[in-house]
């Protein structure tokens, strides 16, 4: 064989190799999106998981609120129970709220 084939030969298994090692960049690159996405998604039902956290607890605050405000009209007078009430009814109000936006964000 000549040194002019032997050079071709090489050169052909050069071209495969890099072909190869082109389709395994490829196929790395394509995992590395779809981790990327997988990340992504997480980042996403993390955020979810945050605002459902906070909701609860801005929930529950209120639950609370209107507890105290329960116990507190049985203590009252005619005017301050009046009050006490008006106070309850935005306090139910805000609860439906919150849990009207809960709803949209599902």
């Amino acid at each position: 064989m000549s040194e002019s084939e032997v050079l071709k030969n090489e050169n052909e298994k050069l071209k495969h190799q890099i072909n190869d090692l082109k389709k395994i960049i490829s196929s790395f690159e394509n995992i590395l999106k779809l981790h990327e996405k997988e990340i992504e998604n997480a980042e996403a039902i993390i955020a979810m998981y945050e605002r459902i956290m906070e909701f609860s607890r801005s929930e529950h605050k209120n639950e609370v609120e209107t507890r105290k405000a329960q116990e507190i009209v049985s203590e009252m007078g005619r005017e301050e129970l009046e009050h006490a009430l008006a106070q309850i009814k935005e306090l139910e109000r805000q609860n439906q709220e919150l849990k009207r936006q809960k709803l949209e964000q599902r």
